[in-house]
């Protein structure tokens, strides 16, 4: 017990001592995590966009005219039971009128050009449990007998999901590349904060302590330049992800940002727990090698 509050006293007196160079790593564990928080934040976005395009897609099965309304719930029943299909709605010629014009924007001197009758028909809105089995709903629904015609923008929609797909793989390849490169530049720093005291522990073998002796006041070091570096990243990046939400609102107002609210704690605990990882994990590699060379 005593050993371990020795060892403990010690990190935070070598902090002290060595501040600049303790400094120095905390700022690089701060910057390092606070560029790899804010680009997750921006892939999460990019993601979610994508996610709630796709999720608009939906299905338009024209019904053949003169249907009774017995024969539509019929049918609306037989696409209900289609595999794939999590929403159906009925939308009668006015509704579907009315919709037309709204999504125009039609003055009311353009809406007389339309003249009295509504050549629209009826037709099912179907919304499908997952955009990337659209085109499966919509051949399934062209089979069926009450069914005149089926659209669902098949251009936009095949193109649409294959990005997602795309953008979901390329996103976490490069989120785990980007991890990658703050792991190295973590270590270098902590590497330099043992290089500065490699004398130190060439005094400290000389006099008998034992490897496990020497390492640990190192590595209790790294995870405080990990905690700390990581509690600053996500003050940090709450900060400035806050400022960027309020300005995309205002500049881009149909642009709705993720609240970092909605992630937490789990990004929080997730930042902080990479800072210990890094800082810890880079001072025991470091330590081992100046251990061996020494």
């Amino acid at each position: 017990m005593r050993r371990l509050e020795f060892q403990i006293s010690e990190v935070f007196t070598n902090i002290r001592r060595n501040g600049i160079l303790s400094l120095a790593a905390v700022l690089t564990v701060l910057a390092s995590l606070a560029i790899l928080s804010l680009f997750f934040l921006m892939q999460r976005n990019l993601q979610g966009l994508l996610e709630e395009q796709t999720r608009k897609a939906q299905i338009s099965a024209f019904l053949k005219p003169g249907l009774s309304e017995a024969e539509q719930q019929a049918l609306r029943e037989q696409i209900t039971a289609i595999a794939g299909v999590a929403q159906v709605e009925y939308v009668s010629p006015q509704a579907a009128l009315a919709r037309t014009i709204e999504s125009m924007d039609l003055s009311a001197a353009e809406r007389k050009l339309l003249g009295p009758e509504n050549r629209l028909p009826a037709k099912f809105a179907v919304h499908p449990a997952d955009p990337a089995g659209i085109e499966s709903v919509a051949e399934q629904l062209q089979k069926l007998a009450g069914v005149q015609d089926v659209r669902y923008g098949e251009k936009v929609v095949a193109p649409l999901n294959e990005l997602q797909r795309r953008f979901r793989q390329w996103g976490w390849g490069a989120l785990v590349v980007l991890s990658l490169a703050t792991c190295g530049i973590i270590s270098n720093a902590i590497r330099l904060t043992i290089y500065a005291r490699r004398r130190e522990i060439r005094i400290m073998q000389l006099v008998g302590a034992t490897d496990g002796f020497i390492r640990m006041p190192f590595l209790l070091e790294g995870l405080v330049h990990g905690i700390v570096g990581g509690l600053l990243a996500l003050l940090t990046t709450s900060v400035l992800y806050a400022q960027v939400r309020e300005a995309s609102a205002v500049i881009i107002p149909w642009l709705k940002l993720i609240s970092l609210e909605e992630l937490m704690p789990s990004f929080g605990i997730g930042l902080v727990a990479l800072g210990m990882l890094f800082g810890f994990g880079s001072s025991l590699v470091s330590i081992r090698q100046f251990l061996r060379e020494a």
